[in-house]
């Protein structure tokens, strides 16, 4: 059986709903109860711990490590932001996710493909609904947290972390304006 893969995922709705169903049927997905604010809560925990850092870059963390960052951990953290916010939007359908693929998978088929069988009167209504990017920044984020997390010789620049925390933020900020409707 060939690997999951988000970004067929976004280009071919039919292996997305055989991904779907695989992930339901192995209880990856889950039907329960709406706990989205409890996604949140942690979504703005995370956040806020991630941008807390990301500013101890400027006096405290030199003054104490020397030339020694810590960005890999920054971006980790915002990824995990990212994640509990899509955490958030899986379970306000009332769904549970017990891995990263599957939670990625169940965000493109609802709020992505399922958004194109609709006119454009209903597309309008639903235009906080995640685009294509918005999913990427899911799938990139966590392309990158791995990097972070793994790979010994990747170098993490200031500028990588600025990048990952302003795609935190706008998804983050997009996912709240979804769940609010």
């Amino acid at each position: 059986m060939k690997k999951p893969d988000w970004k067929a995922w976004l280009n071919d709705e039919k292996d997305c709903k055989l991904w779907l169903s695989r992930y339901i049927k192995n209880k990856m997905l889950r039907k329960k109860k709406d706990e989205s604010a409890l996604h949140l809560r942690k979504t703005d925990h995370n956040l806020n711990f991630a941008n807390w850092i990301f500013e101890k870059h400027k006096d405290e963390i030199p003054k104490f490590f020397g030339k020694d960052t810590f960005y890999d951990w920054v971006v980790t953290i915002y990824y995990y932001a990212v994640y509990h916010a899509s955490m958030a939007l899986v379970s306000k359908e009332e769904y549970d996710s017990k891995s990263h693929s599957a939670t990625l998978c169940f965000l493109i088929s609802h709020y992505y493909h399922s958004k194109k069988s609709l006119g454009n009167e209903e597309i309008e209504l639903i235009a906080g609904y995640l685009s294509k990017e918005d999913i990427e920044i899911l799938g990139i984020s966590k392309d990158l947290r791995e990097r972070a997390s793994y790979d010994v010789h990747e170098l993490f620049e200031r500028k990588l972390a600025e990048d990952a925390r302003t795609k935190a933020i706008n998804f983050i900020n997009k996912s709240k304006a979804i769940l609010a409707q």
